[in-house]
């Protein structure tokens, strides 16, 4: 891919490779080539990179091995003017007839068309956002994300070469740790993944997902950024962001020498971010407007938006501020639309009725979380506002006055929108480096469904329905498909450590790869057979060709001979992914090729 205003240098430093054009897995930025020649080469320095794609905002940081204590915010971005400051808008402009060269974040030109809100797609294909984000023909979402993601990292790899020099950087392994919502459902993940794969963030990198609140949690208590919280508190972690609101709520076990924190609650969370309060604001001016409002340019429309989100960030309900302001360019007085000398005119009592909807639907979800907490925990003591929304000085007073009857402390730390970023890198910088140590940070989580497989077992009369019979061609024995064995519960505990093994059997005359189905279920007392919300989640694909025949079992039927082979998959769930190993006669044949549904 050409760029028209190259994200690259002119001249790059011999040792750092200049991409090679093309979308996709083609796709090729930075590689250390002490990496890319030897994989196995031990690096003396680590750099563990944390990136929050946003719906709205994005942010980088890093962290390194010779000094983990440090996080540093990447706060320099290209820009065709504008004020920069720690997070990136997640905006992307592609020049006029093109699918390929495109300007991002704060370098898009104020006259450009731009594409907001994409990250949204990757988890629903909503009419209304499809609409709205209007994605160029001859792309889908997931060009447009990965370009997106291509741009944030190629300017932080070019930002690390700048501050660390080239000499450094070609003994420094970077890592990333990408951090997405943990409503998302693992479809959404796995998107998110590929996209940042294509992008070049595991082009010689080892890349690994986290949940937001997670990391905001690890983050703000580590730091001790939320009024010293206490062991045994029980902390209700709101990640407000622009698209989405996540809520978990943790109990603090242990904070030192160790930080010990569990899920005391199935976390929760909706499509209830600041970007509705945009959509709301956009239905308004629409009003507003009325018949003159098609007569506006697109640009317009956007410079409109992007001119309230200043009034928006600062909105905080003051009795002495009965009027707010915001820029219309084009037209200088429109006295129906409330517009004088190209300011458009809105009241406090409007502004709140943009808001009100938004934060309602805000403080319903952690009073669900709360109440689920309660009766199955103890009593919470604190709320935690962290994400871009959370910011939000509106959304924490009316927070505060809902909670403070109920004695609840409402915490709005300081640079709450980059806790989830910092968080990741601490995280990263524990995973990535110091596995074995014991005061590493352990989170243990509540799995949010049932989870099991589908298989076939021998037909039980009275016990299996007639119409899921069927006879193996290999053993001539009367069977019974469509049976789930559930292999993990909903509301069983969780850690990264913890393996959850399933077993299969097959008889085959070839070798082939095996199709596994996993399946999941919301029910507190899940069925036994594909019915009711049992639902396929993913298909794993086990391929035991590498084994060699003699290790499998040999069988007869008469005088014809076939194979016969037990395996197991270890299942193991982290805070953002799921991975599935394939063992053998307990020796492992590597990951089993998983797709979400």
């Amino acid at each position: 891919m050409a760029y028209s205003n190259p994200i690259l240098p002119q001249e790059l430093p011999a040792q750092v490779p200049a991409y090679n054009p093309g979308r996709g897995p083609q796709r090729r930025v930075y590689k250390n080539s002490q990496y890319a020649q030897n994989p196995h080469a031990q690096f003396r320095h680590r750099i563990i990179v944390g990136v929050d794609f946003g719906t709205t905002y994005s942010a980088i940081a890093w962290g390194s091995s010779s000094d983990p204590e440090s996080i540093e915010i990447i706060n320099s971005w290209p820009t065709s003017g504008a004020r920069v400051m720690d997070s990136c808008p997640t905006e992307i402009s592609y020049h006029e007839g093109s699918t390929v060269n495109f300007s991002w974040g704060y370098d898009i030109p104020s006259t450009a068309r731009r594409l907001s809100w994409f990250k949204l797609l990757l988890e629903a294909d909503d009419p209304e956002i499809r609409r709205k984000v209007n994605i160029p023909d001859g792309l889908d979402v997931m060009d447009v994300c990965t370009d997106f993601l291509h741009a944030l990292y190629t300017h932080t790899m070019e930002t690390l070469y700048r501050k660390k020099g080239p000499q450094l950087m070609e003994l420094t392994k970077v890592d990333f740790v990408l951090t997405v919502p943990a409503v998302w459902n693992e479809a959404a993940k796995q998107r998110t993944q590929k996209c940042a794969e294509n992008a070049g963030f595991a082009n010689g990198h080892r890349l690994t997902m986290i949940s937001e609140p997670e990391a905001a949690a690890v983050f703000c208590i580590k730091n001790q950024d939320a009024h010293n919280i206490k062991a045994n508190d029980r902390i209700v972690v709101c990640d407000a962001g622009g698209g989405t609101v996540d809520l978990i709520t943790y109990n603090c076990l242990e904070i030192t020498p160790r930080l010990r924190v569990r899920e005391c609650a199935v976390g929760e969370g909706a499509f209830a971010g600041s970007s509705k309060i945009d959509r709301n604001f956009q239905e308004f001016f629409k009003r507003r407007m009325g018949p003159h409002f098609d007569n506006l340019r697109l640009e317009t429309q956007q410079k409109v938006t992007k001119n309230f989100e200043a009034i928006k960030c600062g909105f905080r309900d003051r009795p002495d501020q009965a009027v707010y302001t915001v820029t219309v360019p084009t037209i200088n007085n429109m006295p129906e639309a409330g517009i004088e000398n190209g300011e458009m005119m809105i009241s406090r009592e409007d502004m709140r009725a943009l808001f009100d909807p938004v934060i309602t639907e805000v403080i319903t979800l952690i009073y669900n979380q709360i109440k689920e907490t309660s009766e199955n925990a103890g009593r919470v003591n604190t709320i935690l506002l962290v994400g871009g929304f959370g910011e939000s000085l509106y959304l924490y007073q009316r927070v505060v006055e809902w909670a403070g009857p109920y004695g609840i402390n409402v915490i709005q730390p300081r640079s709450a929108a980059t806790a989830i970023v910092k968080g990741a890198v601490i995280r990263g910088l524990e995973i990535h480096l110091d596995a074995s140590n014991p005061a590493k940070t352990q989170v243990e989580r509540l799995c949010r469904k049932n989870y099991g497989t589908v298989s076939s077992q021998i037909f039980i009369p009275g016990k299996h329905l007639d119409e899921d019979a069927w006879i193996d061609p290999q053993t001539g024995s009367k069977m019974a498909r469509n049976q789930v064995s559930w292999f993990i519960r909903k509301g069983q505990p969780i850690t990264d450590e913890r393996r959850f093994s399933n077993h299969f059997h097959r008889n085959f005359k070839h070798v082939t790869p095996f199709l596994d189905a996993m399946v999941a279920s919301s029910s507190d007392v899940p069925p036994n057979r594909v019915e009711g919300d049992v639902h396929v989640v993913c298909r794993m694909t086990s391929d035991l060709s590498s084994v060699p025949k003699n290790l499998f079992d040999k069988k007869w039927k008469g005088l014809r001979s076939f194979y016969s082979a037990r395996y197991r998959l270890d299942m193991t769930i982290e805070s953002a992914e799921i991975k599935f190993e394939l063992v053998y006669k307990d020796r492992s044949y590597g990951f089993a090729q998983c797709q979400f549904e």
